[in-house]
């Protein structure tokens, strides 16, 4: 496919529909661009939490429109910091998206590219991009262009860990334990008073 002629820039308010137009363009359920589905992929929903993002500031949205003013790309970059002990400051990148008529024209290259450039800016030295481990294309796409594999983050629901860990009774036997203690201690409170008034 020939390449498209893009422009990307930083979102702003004004592009709150595109940018719920872009997301539904694209399976979010399935968690293949931040390693985790979406919860709730409404028009409204989406239109509220990117108008959060844009506001609060901490994370960048920067979209790839095309001539005609269309969007057709997406990527969130936030810093972060890898390493356990010496951190490293990192631009963190997810949300990778084009939509489906414009992949394998350019799009996700120009987004990368003006991620490098956000980098540069805020002397970052690294790139950090997440991508769902079960969403091959997406990790042949970043391994094409340099990024190696760093970890893998494993997610589990509290309550399964719970399960697997042998804590499945946990929150009963603390409201138990605490049930037992508030009765003690009110039947100290009782003797002591009593003890009080004979004395």
């Amino acid at each position: 496919m020939s390449r498209i002629n893009v422009r990307v820039r930083p979102a702003d308010l004004a592009d709150i529909s595109g940018l719920v137009a872009l997301a539904q363009s694209v399976d979010l359920a399935s968690g293949l661009f931040s390693g985790r589905p979406l919860l709730n992929t409404a028009a409204e929903h989406l239109a509220d939490r990117f108008a959060e993002i844009i506001r609060e500031g901490t994370r960048s949205l920067l979209v790839a429109v095309d001539e005609r003013g269309g969007m057709v790309g997406l990527l969130v970059a936030q810093r972060d910091e890898i390493g356990a002990i010496d951190l490293t400051p990192v631009l963190h990148v997810s949300h990778l998206m084009v939509t489906p008529r414009q992949r394998r024209r350019g799009v996700g290259r120009m987004l990368l590219t003006a991620a490098v450039h956000l980098a540069d800016e805020r002397g970052m030295d690294h790139v950090l991009a997440t991508a769902g481990s079960g969403s091959r294309e997406a990790n042949r796409y970043l391994a094409r262009l340099g990024f190696a594999p760093l970890v893998v983050h494993r997610i589990a629901a509290t309550s399964v860990l719970r399960r697997a860990l042998g804590m499945a009774e946990a929150p009963e036997q603390m409201a138990v334990l605490r049930r037992a203690r508030l009765v003690r201690g009110s039947r100290t409170g009782l003797a002591v008073r009593a003890v009080r008034r004979g004395a």
